[in-house]
């Protein structure tokens, strides 16, 4: 697959393909907060559903300067079939699921399990936000949350350089299978992130690039 070599810049440029609103303020805020080094210029995009994440990760991956292009989504509950459809297309992208499965940063059963997580060791057993609606408030004052703009910043901004440190503490025992709940590796997307070794790129490049 031809690629555009990236042009001369300032930092890394990081592509992070976000599934929908919440994943997009969350990587935002993130990036706002500067807990990543400075290595990297990381920019988000919002796909709007998991069914757009890749028709707009091809299009960042062909024809724009991005020296890795990321995304970030949920797995939604089983059996999984919009993720699964997902890496799938990736996987017809690059010709191996071991690449596929090496762009994808999941959080199963949904990234609120990685919003509450700042504040709290939680388990989120379900995707629904009437079922996690009073743990939402109980960690972030926040009442009937449907995922409003107005409820997703006034959760973003609770989201802070302090308590970055405790979801990572948080995160460290859940499973990285994205077939148990709950389950992520959005660890090893922060790891990135914040090393100043930027080998992982080159690795990451080299995967994706031996089947083009």
């Amino acid at each position: 697959m031809g690629r555009r070599l990236p042009t001369k810049q300032s930092g890394h440029k990081i592509c992070i393909v976000c599934e929908g609103d919440e994943e997009y303020d969350y990587v935002s805020r993130l990036k706002e907060l500067q807990v990543w080094s400075r290595q990297y210029s990381v920019k988000p995009k919002n796909a709007g559903s998991i069914d757009n994440i890749a028709a707009i990760y091809q299009d960042a991956y062909t024809n724009d300067n991005y020296e890795a292009v990321l995304i970030f989504c949920d797995t939604e509950l089983a059996p999984y079939e919009q993720y699964n459809r997902l890496k799938g297309k990736l996987t017809e992208l690059f010709g191996t699921v071991e690449a596929a499965v090496a762009v994808i940063f999941f959080c199963n059963p949904c990234t609120m399990q990685i919003i509450l997580s700042h504040f709290e060791k939680v388990r989120l057993k379900s995707n629904q936000k009437s079922t996690n609606r009073q743990i939402i408030e109980r960690l972030t004052s926040v009442k009937d949350y449907r995922a409003t703009e107005q409820q997703r910043g006034a959760i973003t901004k609770k989201i802070t350089a302090e308590n970055y440190l405790l979801l990572k503490d948080n995160l460290k025992g859940l499973s990285s299978e994205d077939n148990e709940i709950p389950s992520t590796n959005f660890l090893k997307l922060l790891s990135c992130l914040e090393s100043n070794d930027i080998g992982w790129i080159k690795e990451l490049s080299e995967l994706l690039e031996s089947e083009d």
